[in-house]
């Protein structure tokens, strides 16, 4: 994986143990991404584990990731990160947000590789397309890709897609962010409502 922490700065009430954990209440961490890209978590607890280099923030977990101009918000009861392998991992139900989307899912994962940029995986996931009045369930599947860097969301695993009057079931579905069009379907049947 490509470097994605590039620096880091934490803030908090600390409380340091002899067995290299620092425990800390309303904490704040931030770290940059590359090209000046970052991501902002605030929680209720936290500790950092300085022999593994394992973050742990507990406790109306919320985050605002920057990429590419866009912002994004993550809402969660937990998440741990690990500042060596550069991952962000929750395995509790996560809300994101963004432009008019918001994916619930019961755990995400977020990564960073040069030829993919920032990459979010979200397990056993619902998409909402959002405006101001209104909430629309979109699709859901067993697992969603979300490449922000491409606004592209790839659907695998029993995905569910709703679009104008149809409804489309398949193994594979890629979805274009800008466009807002099917890009691919494997396997589809296509239900018209």
């Amino acid at each position: 994986m490509a470097t994605f922490l590039f620096s880091t700065t934490l803030s908090a009430n600390s409380i340091f143990q002899l067995d290299n954990v620092i425990e800390f209440n309303n904490s704040s961490y931030e770290s940059y991404l590359l090209n000046n890209e970052k991501i902002v978590w605030k929680s209720k607890d936290g500790e950092l584990n300085l022999d593994s280099s394992e973050i742990l923030l507990t406790g109306e977990v919320e985050g605002r990731l920057n990429v590419d101009g866009d912002s994004f918000t993550i809402k969660t009861g937990s998440l741990r990160g690990n500042l060596l392998d550069k991952s962000i991992l929750s395995e509790e139900e996560v809300l994101f947000e963004t432009k008019g989307l918001k994916i619930v899912s019961s755990s995400m994962e977020i990564t960073q590789k040069a030829q993919e940029g920032v990459k979010v995986l979200f397990w056993k996931a619902n998409l909402n397309q959002v405006n101001s009045d209104s909430e629309i369930l979109k699709g859901k599947a067993n697992k969603i890709e979300l490449f922000l860097s491409k606004d592209l969301i790839v659907m695998e695993g029993n995905a569910v897609f709703h679009e104008d009057n149809m409804k489309i079931i398949s193994d594979e579905l890629h979805y274009d962010l800008n466009k807002e069009r099917i890009l691919k379907s494997v396997n589809a049947q296509i239900i018209n409502n």
